[in-house]
């Protein structure tokens, strides 16, 4: 194995004496709005009515200025923003005008929904003053809330991250108003920070209009990652100020929230009594320090956890599931080590750390005896260290399972918007030796538009056996570059990877080893402003992988997109063809009794897709290919339909089908998922779910209600049953279990 680290920490040190960005100015010739939070001896009523006397006397935040459709001249309809505080609550006040409150768009109100599409409110808050990291916060008229954690200006969007916080809104015959309570105790910040970044995006849904607070141009982008939930907001750098912030009470408080869990479970197959059960654990929350915080679970159960999305896989390599549970949410952009993950749709090349090793095991939930988190910032650094023991389950290989995970993770913020950072990452099964990685990586942002970044890591057991030596030709490392460029018409990015034959991360996701991997994209969106023609698209990205040790090719996949929109109603389509190449250099069974013989196999197909405007009452997302398949013929797609009835009752029809035919055979696979959403109140929802894979004949349900019965405090019952139905009129039922969760926070 490399013995890596004398030179990690070398590396570290010498950067470290870089200047920190933690209390670092706006780029130069950028001049950002700042405003004062007023301090109040007691807090507003969260009602959505601003009429309380404390914001009387509150600065006003205003002057917001277009982002879209026209950017850089001043919104059509204005904002006001204001922000007093007490000792352990901030709140918010803001006011939309709207000329036109009939036609405010307002159909989503189940938590953490895609209230951006809304009319809509996002604040931004960088409470590190880092210009790198921060919270998001969204709200709209239906008091709806979404919130999420920013990591390198949304290189990483937590989605999953729920904070416990209140929100209240009302329309007016001049719009429509939001009040918003923030406790401390929900944010980790710096408190020698002179200010925090603060920004406000208002989405006009009706009138297609986004606007802000601090003024960001039309080419602000992400550099790193391309996702449907990367909005402008999130460009932290670019953020304005929030001053006066001073007096804040201690988040270094306690929060204990114990469980209880009881479930009923049978087999329908078999004349057996159901089995009922019961357990209990606990999760704690210390804050160390107003910016580090401990979180320690015991006995842990994620039974409320909403089930995965059913995915077909007609590749050679890993399906990558998002993480859901609560635990590994908060700070896990702290743990984010690797190369970028560009499409949010297709799995990442490489991920150091990936959660979902722990706990699962080939999709089987392994208990959690217990875990312990440390993340936050200490001065300049981020940091983060995680240890969990499982239980771990017997395998048929007889190989003793990895039953103790430990990452520690270190990042040191240099100049305005770089970093430079280190991990180590151990797997110990019992009674063998541990797998353990260690790697450096930085990132460097010159200006707002161009960025590099670069990461190197080794894996290798940490007791070898003896005799083995281990040098530098061992074959265990995995290492690569990206570039990053986003102007205001065009975006270039390129990653390039190597990963060695033997590297292997035990506590993380790897798609290939042994390749050479380039990822280059080229994308030009021209401004038209014709008609309804908003945007032209055009876009050429290909995917190559070549071996490492012999440097044949492996596959390639090279998309061009000539042709493509986006429209003044915010719909877009594309047209696209794709050239694939894979070279098999063993048999791939593609479908059970379907076996593609090696060989060298280049095959071409047209794609179109579509994405309606979401805050219509019917959404249309779809992505239809048709074309080759190695020696045969492929039509494959995946559509989703939702309808909006109303903000109380949402469906979402999703429907993913490849027809196949080869001179081997022929096969379909159809998966088939059907969402219905009851959101009662903001607190209160009932969500449905039923997935068909007609290849396998599995049917599964999953309805769970989820009431939040008190801040931070939630009661859960989730019914779930499984059939195998090969076909739909013929089920069996293989499971049936009912669960009922009681969680509830304590904060001494």
């Amino acid at each position: 194995m490399k013995r890596s680290l004398p030179a990690t920490v070398g590396l570290l040190g010498f950067l470290a004496g870089a200047p920190v960005a933690g209390q670092e100015q706006p780029e130069a010739g950028a001049e950002r709005p700042s405003m004062a939070a007023t301090r109040v001896e007691r807090g507003p009523n969260v009602d959505g009515d601003l009429s309380d006397a404390v914001w009387a006397d509150s600065e006003v935040g205003t002057n917001f200025i277009q982002h879209e459709p026209l950017d850089g001249v001043p919104a059509t309809e204005q904002t006001e923003v204001r922000v007093v505080f007490t000792d352990s609550t901030i709140y918010f006040g803001i006011t939309a005008f709207d000329a036109n409150p009939d036609a405010i768009i307002a159909r989503e109100m189940e938590r953490d929904s895609r209230i951006f599409q809304d009319d809509s409110i996002i604040l931004l808050l960088d409470t590190f003053y880092d210009r790198r990291n921060a919270y998001a916060f969204e709200t709209n008229l239906n008091g709806a809330r979404t919130d999420t954690l920013v990591t390198d200006e949304g290189r990483d969007l937590n989605l999953e991250w729920d904070g416990i916080w209140q929100s209240s809104a009302r329309r007016t015959g001049f719009g429509w108003v939001a009040e918003i309570a923030l406790p401390i105790s929900t944010l980790r910040f710096d408190p020698a920070a002179p200010a925090w970044g603060f920004n406000v995006q208002r989405y006009i849904a009706h009138k297609r209009e986004m606007t802000h607070w601090s003024g960001l141009p039309r080419e602000v982008g992400t550099l790193g990652q391309v996702g449907s939930q990367v909005l402008p907001v999130h460009r932290v750098s670019m953020a304005g100020e929030l001053t006066g912030l001073t007096g804040l009470s201690q988040s270094a408080q306690l929060q204990v929230k114990p469980f209880v869990i009881g479930d009923v479970s049978e087999d329908p197959r078999l004349d057996v009594d159901p089995v009922s059960d019961g357990d209990y654990g606990l999760d704690l929350k210390w804050g160390v320090t107003r910016s580090l915080a401990l979180d320690l679970t015991y006995n842990t159960d994620f039974a409320e956890v909403e089930v995965d999305e059913l995915q077909t896989n007609l590749t050679r390599f890993s399906l990558y599931f998002p993480e859901k549970r609560d635990f590994f949410l908060e700070n896990a952009g702290i743990f984010d080590f690797g190369p970028p993950h560009r499409l949010f749709y297709e799995p990442p090349v490489l991920k150091t750390f990936f959660s979902r090793r722990v706990g699962l095991d080939a999709g089987k939930q392994v208990p959690i005896d217990w875990g312990a988190r440390l993340t936050g910032r200490v001065g300049g650094w981020n940091l983060g260290v995680l240890r969990v023991a499982t239980a771990g389950i017997a395998k048929e290989d007889g190989q003793p399972p990895a039953n103790a995970f430990t990452v520690a993770r270190l990042k040191r913020n240099v100049g305005r918007r770089s970093s430079v950072g280190a991990m180590i990452t151990e797997t110990a099964p019992d009674g063998a030796a541990a797998n353990r990685v260690v790697g450096v990586d930085f990132d460097y942002k010159p200006t707002s538009t161009l960025g590099f970044g670069g990461f190197w890591t080794s894996s290798g057991a940490s007791e070898e056996p003896a005799g083995a030596g281990g040098s530098s030709d061992s074959g265990e490392a995995a290492y690569g570059f990206n570039l990053d460029y986003q102007g205001r018409e065009l975006t270039v990015y390129l990653d390039a990877q190597d990963i060695e034959e033997d590297y292997h991360p035990a506590a993380g996701f790897l798609l290939r080893n042994n390749v050479r991997h380039l990822n280059p994209m080229i994308q030009w969106l021209p401004r038209i402003e014709r008609g309804f023609v908003r945007t032209w698209f055009t876009e050429i990205r290909a995917d190559y992988y070549e071996t490492l040790d012999g440097g044949e090719l492996e596959s390639r996949q090279i998309e061009i997109s000539p042709i493509g929109m986006r429209t003044t109603s915010e719909d877009r389509w594309r047209l696209g063809y794709l050239h694939e190449t894979e070279n098999l250099v063993e048999p791939f069974e593609v479908s059970p009794g379907v076996v593609i013989p090696p060989g060298h196999y280049e095959f071409d197909a047209a794609r179109f897709s579509v994405y309606s405007n979401q805050s219509r009452f019917f959404g249309l997302r779809s992505r239809i290919a048709v074309g080759d398949f190695y020696t045969g013929t492929q039509v494959s797609g995946r559509t989703t339909i939702n309808f909006k009835f109303s903000k109380h009752i949402q469906t979402e029809t999703r429907w993913v089908f490849n027809n196949i035919e080869l001179p081997q055979g022929a096969f379909d696979i159809g998966l088939y998922s059907q969402l219905v959403n009851f959101t009662f109140t903001p607190n209160l929802r009932l969500n449905t779910i039923l997935q068909y894979n007609d290849l396998s004949g599995d049917l599964g349900t999953n309805i769970r209600l989820h009431w939040i019965y008190k801040p931070g405090s939630d009661l859960f019952v989730v019914y779930n049953e499984n059939w195998m139905a090969e076909d739909l009129r013929y089920r069996q039922s293989t499971h049936r279990q009912i669960a009922v969760k009681f969680t509830y926070l304590f904060q001494p």
